[in-house]
């Protein structure tokens, strides 16, 4: 691992010291100026306006009290600009093609009654116009998480088409979210373009860290839906949900914050930004505290940290250094479990009721988790010419879980556990270091390739106390190799894009801990492909698009090498060294249609994704290793999700937006009897509603999420430890919260806000979990 980090430093310390040495002199004759005004003509001051290059590059400065802004010193290249100010839609320039010793004058005009013209990056990693995109990506800008208030990243995801958001109980329990009727683990986390996961997880993904992730210092969050292994890696089968860190802008600004509510929550949070076109920076502190959750019992503690750095040593360079962390405690409740009356009904899948085939979670005194996570990334862009360009990063995820349980139990509930309560200790770290390189190479105005490649190293270590097995307190690793390559084409005066895209995945195994002759193995390697089309009518903005791409996860260390605690007196292995990864094909197509002169937007997808092979459990597999092994993963075959994505996004009148989605999805796995069943979690039917109506200094903000019935596991929590399949029965979520913005002085506004959750107060339950019921908070921000 110390080799490993040295020979990162050392080739990203190289390459800016090449680029230091051939520094050219800035070009002054290069600029990009121009006005940004309202409706009525007005200068709008202080409004954001950012600078974007193609390979990444940006700079951002803020309007004076004219309403005036300028970029000097530019390189030649291909620019987008995106101007955005509070209570205005944003709006993006066409492509800016800037020859070397020109300059451009430029005039935005910011409405309030508009949809939001913005810039994306996920789509395929470059930077691109909504317009340009030919894959399907929804945005979640800043203004709209400030207005939502929620506690949590997860809880901004209601809503979003294709997109099941799932809390298990009190604020800080496990929280999924699940694209196109996919599992869990079956969704790639970014920040800021790198790829997020534990290392420790039994999938390998970002299911762990999830819960506790929090849009703290954050600019925006893209969500793309298909397959995208081919530029993002592992885990991209369902879709990529992409955190952008937020970027220094213009003069120095600071916001303080703080609330309380029922559930015993307090939540305080400060962040700030400033800097200039050659140094920026921008930092957030978030603190979560729940006193009293569902039972009275449910604890949550999260202090989550965010920070980026950005050096511009010229307009043709950019050097920056992004951080996140959390640190998180939880008390946790006993999992629900099936009642006797559950096994003597019929088939097919009995509607649950608490109390009558399912006991739902109760309190347990002395269970709970600790979590921390730290992502630590560096990056440099770097454009060599109007034709070349291109970046470098570096990225290290620390995750740190611990697990346990005391003796102590429910007294309610002592029947159910004639033994006590067992205790045990459970301890996960997991550490991954990424590099990747990207070089961006432009050939006339109408095609950009670009080649790269990802050196990966995870690790994995694992301690149970107690413990019965022979591989404790061991580590585990792997290295993956990803050499991948994408071509976009711009056609017909950009109205025809596509894109073409390839990766290969290599592994190879690091197993100190274990057996020697397991280092000799190398698991199978993985290739990918992705293709997507989109044509744009121009008169009438109507827009037809199609993409399909293969997707992968490949398998965990856990998968590979973990192990049990009791039986066959620890010589019992779950993993397998020569597993394949997962592998799945997708495709989608629809239409999306601009309306009523940038006021209405409406879309309509469907999507197909069959999983052709998976890594599942078996209770008595095969022992092709010899280890004694009676259980354990294998490859096996999957299922498949198909169905239909609709929205509507509409600026009706001055000041209120108004958003729309309906989402029906069927998804069926392959169950042990190899016959289909309904993929467990995921419910036919989805629909959110999001009402945003300012009126002067008030701002209202409704989400209404309404979530259809779906099928469950619950386990029987006593021999023969039997599982029934309930089906849950839908419920409708609705959000509701008011602020009041007011100028306290110059360079001072407080803003007052109040509302609630679930302000229906719908009970509900999610696997067996009770749901919060309403839970209202009301708080004060102060920016200056």
């Amino acid at each position: 691992m110390k080799r490993t980090i040295q020979g990162y430093s050392a080739a990203i310390a190289a390459i800016v010291l090449l680029f230091l040495t051939n520094l050219t002199a800035a070009q002054t004759s290069t600029t990009i100026q121009g006005i940004v005004v309202d409706e009525q003509g007005g200068n709008i001051a202080s409004a954001v306006v950012r600078l974007r290059a193609r390979d990444g590059r940006f700079m951002v400065v803020e309007t004076d009290p004219d309403g005036a802004f300028q970029f000097r010193n530019l390189a030649a290249g291909q620019y987008l600009l995106e101007c955005e100010a509070p209570g205005f839609s944003s709006v993006t320039s066409p492509g800016i093609t800037l020859k070397q010793g020109e300059s451009k004058r430029l005039r935005f005009e910011l409405k309030v009654a508009s949809i939001s013209e913005t810039v994306v990056i996920t789509a395929s990693g470059t930077v691109q116009r909504a317009d340009e995109v030919s894959k399907v990506l929804s945005t979640l800008d800043l203004q709209e998480l400030e207005a939502r208030h929620e506690l949590s990243l997860a809880e901004s995801l209601r809503g979003v088409p294709g997109a099941r958001v799932q809390q298990q109980g009190s604020p800080g329990t496990l929280t999924t979210v699940r694209l196109r009727g996919q599992r869990t683990f079956d969704t790639a986390v970014l920040l800021d373009g790198l790829r997020v996961r534990d290392a420790s997880d039994l999938n390998g993904s970002a299911v762990s860290l999830l819960t506790d992730l929090v849009a703290v210092d954050t600019e925006r969050v893209e969500i793309l839906r298909g397959a995208g292994s081919s530029i993002y890696g592992t885990s991209a089968i369902g879709g990529v949900i992409n955190v952008v860190p937020a970027e220094p802008a213009g003069r120095l600004h600071f916001e303080v914050g703080a609330e309380g509510g029922t559930l015993s929550t307090f939540h305080e949070h400060l962040k700030g930004s400033g800097g200039n076109n050659h140094l920026g920076y921008s930092f957030g502190l978030n603190r979560i505290d729940v006193r009293s959750g569902v039972d009275g019992e449910d604890q949550y503690g999260n202090l989550a940290g965010a920070g980026r750095v950005q050096f511009n040593p010229s307009s043709s360079a950019t050097l920056s250094g992004t951080f996140y962390g959390t640190t998180a405690n939880a008390r946790l409740n006993d999992s629900p479990f099936a009642l006797p009356t559950a096994f003597t009904l019929g088939g097919g899948f009995p509607r649950a009721e608490a109390g009558v085939n399912f006991q739902p979670d109760f309190n347990n005194p002395d269970q709970g988790r600790r979590n921390r996570l730290l992502v630590g990334a560096i990056k440099f862009s770097h454009q060599l010419s109007e034709q070349f360009s291109y970046t470098i990063a570096y990225q290290r995820v620390s995750s740190n879980r611990r697990n346990y349980n005391g003796p102590r139990i429910d007294p309610r509930f002592t029947s159910f556990y004639p033994f006590g309560d067992f205790e045990f200790i459970n301890v996960n770290k997991g550490i991954t270091d990424t590099f990747d390189g990207r070089l961006h190479m432009r050939f006339g105005r109408a095609n950009l390739a670009t080649i790269g490649f990802e050196l990966e190293h995870e690790s994995f270590f694992q301690q149970s106390i107690p413990s019965f097995a022979a591989f404790n307190n061991t580590t585990d690793g792997q290295r993956a190799l990803a050499i991948f390559g994408q071509d976009q084409v711009s056609l017909l005066n950009n109205r025809l894009q596509i894109s073409l895209a390839a990766r290969g995945q290599f592994f190879r195994l690091s197993a100190a801990d274990r057996p020697g002759f397991l280092g000799n193995l190398n698991a199978d390697n993985s290739l990918t492909g992705d293709g997507a089309i989109a044509y744009l009518f121009g008169p009438a903005r109507t827009k037809l698009r199609a993409h399909a791409g293969n997707g992968f996860r490949a398998p965990s260390l856990f998968e590979r090498f973990g192990a049990g605690t009791f039986a066959n007196l620890g010589l019992v292995r779950f993993g397998d060294p020569t597993l394949k990864a997962e592998q799945s094909v997708s495709v989608d197509g629809g239409i999306d249609q601009r309306l009523a002169g940038e006021r209405l937007l409406l879309g309509v997808t469907y999507f197909y994704t069959r999983r052709q092979r998976v890594i599942g459990f078996t209770s008595f597999g095969s022992d092709p290793l010899g280890l004694g092994r009676f259980s354990g993963y294998r490859n096996e075959p999957g299922g498949l999700a198909r169905g239909l994505e609709s929205f509507f996004e509409a600026a009706p009148v001055r000041g209120l937006q108004v958003r729309a989605a309906y989402t029906h999805t069927n998804s069926d796995r392959v169950a042990s009897s190899g016959s289909l069943a309904p993929e467990y979690v995921i419910p036919k039917h989805l629909f959110g509603l999001m009402l945003n109506q300012r009126y002067r200094s008030l701002v209202l903000n409704l989400d209404l999420n309404v979530t259809g019935a779906y099928v469950a596991p619950v386990f029987e929590n006593n021999f023969p430890f039997r599982t029934v399949e309930l089906n849950f029965g839908g419920y409708t979520k609705a959000d509701l919260f008011g602020s009041y913005e007011r100028r306290v002085s110059e360079g001072v506004t407080m803003v007052l806000f109040a509302g609630a959750d679930n302000i229906l107060n719908r009970k509900y339950f999610e696997n067996g979990f009770l749901a919060p019921a309403t839970v209202a908070r009301a708080g004060v921000n102060i920016r200056f």
